[in-house]
């Protein structure tokens, strides 16, 4: 029922063969709806005492019709479960639906091949089967009295009240609109249109605290037409997109959050309806888990029928408060970084002047001789790294130009310092957002309690005009004018991607802002019409972690694309078969990027591995380290417990030697140590899960396991979420398939999801030799920071004299510093550590890198004490002027700040 790898299958169904109904609904939607699906195998159960069929598997399919024959193509081995069956058949199968959907999770929108489908079919309701299911040679009837899986197949045609039957007319509509109408949609960017420009919007304000990035962030959601948020594990994006809602409610606006995970909208509703929890201000539209299933008319409704309220005025006092902080703070952030690009390019300027002075004065070089060009090359890379980067305004002037002399590079020093001691910064960042957090905290609720109470002369007219539809049998989704009045009172709506089309009227700019959550598992198409229903948009992702799976080809991607005249500039970009709306909104020109750098979740050692092996060093440790809830007798990090794999080939992708270690693993933890962490355990296939559940559910009890949070799943299944303690199934060995290995191998993300799932600890049980031997290489690397002690910077390595002076000034009082201490993705001058808990960050600052014009210590310092002082370090900094004037009084501040 499925091709074969890069074929195609083909079926033709004569018309004469088709019901007269099956050939009307053809011709209905033979205009702009060619899929279907095939049903197979097919199950006959019963419902409410009346026999029911359910197609078990899905398979996508194009048709076609010629004058004699339906034509059908199916494209891909690619099987999805329908949900309808897995409801109608968990309770004869004795299965919850729960579980039984369990059996056949992957990511979303990602099926099974035949074979996959087929063995996870008979694990879970073999005994149903009526005869052989094979796919090949099919039986010709079916009696409906007797229930069992046949090996049948039909065709099932979408009912227009399909989630991507709405994304399709959607579609077609906004095909229509004029260049005009879609600048006026946050579409503009991604089709290259010139936006239209929006009126002055306010600085970025915060809930909680928020980091320079992601304030950064916050602010670009605020003013750029689309913005691209990279968010890695635990880097806080739930906290960002908290802040952006929040930027855009306190002035009035109004925000859709979209993601194709209702787990991901979860998670962010949460956090959103504790902005005002006495307010009735966000609308979630579907939630299948709550039964909750709510259009625009819905809440329209609800609105007419809730009793009038007088609205109370915010404190239009404490409002002028908050956003003369919020101004404040962006204008001391923008110093910051323009004095950040002044001083990289003095730092730059300064070593070249010495080269050169090395070059006239000891080689006898001429002054307009070139520079050494290593030294030139690598300059001129960093420079052209930094503007790569979006930051703005670092250029090449011409006195920067290799072969200028000594005497224009020292004008050029004198002018780029003159710039800098003009710059005067006013406030402390940290402080700043502190107190903007406090601010929004009091004056947010009154606000949106203003904004939700609806006058009785608003009821009114409301209801009149609700009446009016009513009256006329107007179907379909409320006018615009309507819609708008909703959106006023109902100012944050949260939507799962496919759903919103049936629930949210398709109005150009109806939104302020839309935020898609998860956007690197979120196609192209289904997500498009939503960028149509607002007016800027923010695309938060990360193409490190498992990505969308299209199940398109590319062959067909491609005809598509040039039937429809696409250019083939634009090609690469909107490819529905190899990009994700993450990539689309990644590789638009002009967008606004944003990378969160500081991972608030894991252990150092975590952070580590994924930042050296996914993402190029970028990530810095902001968790507090002494607040993990890490086992007893292990460190925070990653474990390794070596489990040799079995010498004869593993049958079914099942290591019963790892599902041993770890049960008794858990028996340890939950029963000897009463561990009282979070628990997960993760493994890259699915019959290796279901064995390690199996086993686990067998040995420990129900209360033991719900204590822990327990759960067992496969990377896939597990993305997006988090446990104190992961115990990791490699499930690979000498004696692995080679399509156990490729399958790892050919993604390497898998080891970022598994790993960076954990919190304290991720602890690996598996065969380390196989590791060692390099065949998946982030295993390999995983292997060597679980098992190798770590090199530590030499403590001879100094920045400064003064630095090496303190250093043996310490030791010979019999205090221990460590040099070039790593920590937060950041290298202290030296760590000190006292009694109990104490950890001090000693600084060796000297005024001409760490001074303000004022000779007040620089704001990034400040920045960066505030984190670590949020890691439960103290940080104490020195002027090299002030250990020179009294080294014996520097030494004792800090034995007090170690006492």
């Amino acid at each position: 029922m499925t091709p074969e790898n890069g074929q195609n299958l083909h079926i033709a169904i004569a018309l004469n063969d088709l019901s007269d109904e099956f050939r009307k609904a053809l011709v209905k939607r033979e205009a702009n709806e060619q899929t279907l699906a095939v049903g197979w195998p097919i199950a006959v159960g019963r419902k409410q005492g009346a026999p029911v069929v359910w197609p078990i598997g899905l398979i996508s399919a194009e048709w076609s019709r010629s004058e004699t024959h339906l034509e059908i193509t199916v494209d891909a081995d690619d099987i999805l479960v329908n949900p309808d069956w897995l409801k109608g058949a968990a309770r004869g199968a004795g299965w919850t639906e729960a579980t039984l959907r369990d059996v056949f999770s992957q990511s979303e929108g990602l099926g099974l091949d035949r074979a996959d489908f087929l063995a996870r079919l008979k694990e879970a309701v073999a005994g149903a089967f009526r005869g052989k299911i094979s796919g090949s040679s099919m039986v010709s009837e079916v009696d409906p009295e007797t229930s069992g899986i046949y090996d049948l197949a039909a065709l099932f045609l979408p009912t227009d009240s399909t989630f991507t039957a709405g994304a399709v007319r959607d579609l077609d509509q906004i095909g229509t609109w004029v260049t005009e109408k879609l600048a006026r949609t946050s579409l503009a960017s991604i089709l290259g249109l010139e936006p239209q420009a929006q009126a002055a919007i306010p600085p970025a304000i915060n809930i909680g605290s928020l980091n320079k990035e992601q304030i950064t962030a916050v602010q670009a959601a605020m003013t750029e037409p689309l913005t691209v948020i990279t968010g890695p594990p635990g880097t806080g994006k739930s906290q960002t997109i908290v802040s952006m809602v929040a930027s855009v409610l306190a002035h009035g606006g109004s925000v859709l959050v979209a993601s194709k995970n209702h787990q991901a909208l979860d998670a962010v509703e949460d956090r959103l309806a504790k902005i005002a929890p006495d307010s009735e201000f966000l609308v979630r539209t579907l939630d299948p888990a709550r039964e909750i299933d709510q259009s625009f008319s819905d809440i329209l409704a609800s609105l007419i029928r809730e009793p009038s309220k007088t609205a109370i005025e915010p404190d239009r006092v404490m409002r002028s408060r908050l956003a003369t902080l919020a101004h404040q703070r962006a204008r001391v952030l923008d110093q910051i970084d323009e004095q950040g690009r002044l001083n990289f390019t003095i730092a730059d300027l300064l070593e070249r002047i010495e080269a050169r002075k090395y070059y006239d004065e000891n080689l006898g070089v001429s002054v307009s001789a070139p520079l050494a060009p290593g030294l030139w090359a690598r300059i001129v890379k960093l420079l052209r790294s930094l503007l790569s980067r979006g930051q703005n305004s670092v250029s090449l002037p011409d006195p920067l130009e290799e072969g200028a002399s000594l005497v224009v590079l020292k004008a050029e020093l004198e002018r780029l310092r003159a710039q800098l001691e003009a710059l005067h910064t006013t406030g402390d960042p940290v402080a700043l957002t502190a107190e903007i957090a406090t601010t929004v905290g009091q004056i947010l609720p009154r606000v949106l309690a203003s904004r939700v109470a609806l006058s009785e002369a608003d009821r009114s007219r409301l209801g009149e005009e609700h009446a009016n539809l009513e009256l006329t049998q107007a179907t379909g989704l409320l006018p615009m004018a309507l819609a708008v009045e909703v959106v006023t009172h109902r100012p944050l709506w949260l939507a799962s991607v496919l759903g919103a089309p049936r629930r949210v009227p398709l109005a150009e700019g109806l939104f302020d802002l839309v935020i898609f959550d998860e956007a690197s598992q979120c196609d192209i198409a289904s997500a498009l019409p939503l960028f149509a229903r607002a007016k800027r948009a923010v695309v938060v992702g990360d193409d490190r972690q498992l990505p969308f799976i299209s199940q398109l080809g590319i062959a067909h991607d491609r005809n598509l694309m040039q039937a429809q005249g696409l250019s083939v500039g634009m090609m690469g970009r909107l490819a529905q078969s190899r990009r994700s709306l993450f990539d689309l909104a990644n590789l638009t020109p002009g967008a606004a990027k944003v990378t969160l750098r500081d991972q608030y979740r894991s252990a150092a050692d975590i952070v580590g591995y994924i930042n050296e092996q996914f993402y190029g060093g970028r990530l810095r440790v902001a968790a507090d380290q002494d607040q993990l809830k890490a086992p007893g007798g292990t460190k925070p990090g990653i474990a390794w417990t070596d489990v040799p794999a079995p010498r004869l080939p593993m049958q079914g992708n099942i290591n019963s030697a790892e599902v041993t270690a770890i049960v008794a693993q858990l028996r340890l933890l939950l029963e000897v140590q009463k561990y009282e962490g979070s628990v997960g355990v993760i493994a890259p296939f699915r019959p290796q899960v279901q064995a390690l559940n199996n086993a686990i559910m067998g040995t420990l009890s129900a209360d033991l396991l719900e204590r822990v949070d327990f759960r067992a799943g496969t990377v896939d299944s597990f993305q997006g979420q988090e446990r104190d303690l992961i115990l990791f199934s490699p499930c690979l060995g000498h004696s692995s398939a080679t399509t156990a290995v490729t399958f790892v191998q050919k993604d390497w993300r898998r080891l970022n999801v598994a790993i960076s799932r954990a919190r304290a600890v991720a602890h690996v049980f598996g065969d380390l030799s196989y590791a060692r031997s390099g065949k998946v290489s982030s295993l390999q690397k995983l292997a060597s920071i679980a098992t190798e002690p770590r090199p530590r910077v030499a403590e001879g390595t100094f920045d400064s004299d003064w630095e090496r002076r303190i250093y043996f000034e310490l030791k010979n009082r019999g205090l221990d510093p460590i040099a070039q201490y790593e920590i937060a993705g950041r290298r202290l001058d030296f760590a000190l550590f006292g009694s109990g808990d104490i950890k001090l960050d000693l600084e060796v600052d000297g005024r001409r890198w760490h001074a303000d014009i004022d000779g007040k210590r620089k704001l990034s310092d400040l920045w960066r004490d505030h984190q670590l002082k949020g890691l439960g370090w103290r940080v104490r900094r020195f002027w090299v002027d002030e250990l020179a004037r009294d080294m014996e009084g520097c030494i004792e501040l800090i034995r007090k700040d170690l006492s």
